[in-house]
């Protein structure tokens, strides 16, 4: 630019020099400046490079180092109510967690108000809430698995007055999606986001029965089965010898293979393409599940076929194939 003498002035720069037609410089000191400039720039990228390195090897991957604590601390905490079979308090969270109960006070009463965890009990002790069941909802999936068994669930709960559950099937285990409780005073309860084995629950039965050979095999590979009562299953070809038997028979028992003195029935519920999408089941005391038995097994599976029809199921009389090869009527039909 110009002065007001008309004189030109060299304009300064932090990247290389390059020659200026006015002739600021000495060709010399412009080659000396860029060199030094050259020099400054090189280590930089070699000392970027080196830190780079370092924390690649520390394990602060873009994984870690884009985390937010605060999220990472609710999962935490969302992941150990699902891990424990009762419901903690403050204290206990925060104990477990190493977690100040102040910041675990503030997260739990955000999650409160979003509907993920319930607080219960005149000690404020929380579970996980009804609301993160629409996290694994979908429009053709559990949502509509759930509004189509509902009516059928409460007319079930109705009529013979035991807890009823709907469970799918998830990482080899049973998932409950929805319970209705008994109204007696001596029930059986499952709480809902909870999961139960496979290898004892009448849900879990009622599901592997129809799954594809790959699929249990995957779980008889993968799990063992520990003895919850005198009753389980615990050999994998006794349990193949169950599934056998179920799809014969159209549903599943667990006869205090879970809890002792509590007993259970279970049908399972098919989509449009035959596949077994998850299974309903009537729980209560060994003493009444055995009086009402015939009658209840009747009304849950003819239920539970109803359900799989609206969710697209074909013809009653559609045949599957067995886990062993072996030809087996559908439940209902």
């Amino acid at each position: 630019m110009k002065s007001l003498n008309g004189a030109h002035q060299c304009k300064t720069s932090t990247f290389p020099v390059s020659p200026s037609p006015s002739g600021c410089l000495s060709t010399s000191l412009r080659h000396e400046l860029d060199r030094l400039v050259a020099s400054v720039y090189h280590r930089f990228k070699v000392e970027r490079l080196f830190h780079r390195m370092k924390r690649h090897a520390s394990g602060d991957s873009d994984s870690t180092r884009y985390s937010v604590r605060v999220v990472s601390r609710t999962f935490d905490i969302l992941e150990l109510l699902r891990d424990t079979d009762h419901p903690l308090s403050l204290g206990d969270i925060s104990r477990r967690l190493g977690m100040v109960k102040s910041s675990g006070f503030r997260l739990l009463r955000t999650l409160e108000h979003r509907g993920y965890v319930e607080r219960i009990g005149d000690d404020g002790r929380y579970h996980l809430g009804p609301e993160l069941l629409t996290l694994m909802r979908g429009p053709a999936g559990h949502r509509r698995l759930m509004d189509t068994a509902l009516p059928h669930m409460e007319r079930l709960l109705e009529k013979f007055e035991e807890t009823v559950n709907l469970g799918v099937w998830r990482d080899g285990e049973v998932l409950y999606l929805v319970m209705l409780e008994s109204p007696h005073a001596f029930r059986m309860t499952a709480r809902v986001g909870a999961r139960s084995p496979v290898h004892s629950t009448a849900l879990g039965k009622a599901i592997a029965a129809y799954l594809p050979e790959d699929e249990v095999g995957t779980v008889l590979r993968a799990r063992r089965f520990p003895a919850l009562t005198s009753r389980t299953i615990t050999s994998p070809a006794a349990w193949r010898r169950e599934l056998t038997r179920i799809r014969v028979r159209g549903m599943a028992e667990d006869n205090g293979e879970t809890e002792p003195e509590a007993s259970c029935i279970a049908a399972p519920i098919f989509d449009a393409g035959g596949q077994p999408v998850g299974a309903i089941s009537i729980s209560g005391p060994t003493s009444r599940i055995r009086v009402l038995k015939p009658r209840a097994a009747r009304a849950l599976v003819a239920g539970c076929h109803a359900i799989s029809r609206t969710l697209g199921f074909s013809s009653a009389s559609t045949r599957r194939e067995g886990v062993n090869g072996a030809s087996s009527r559908v439940a209902g039909s």
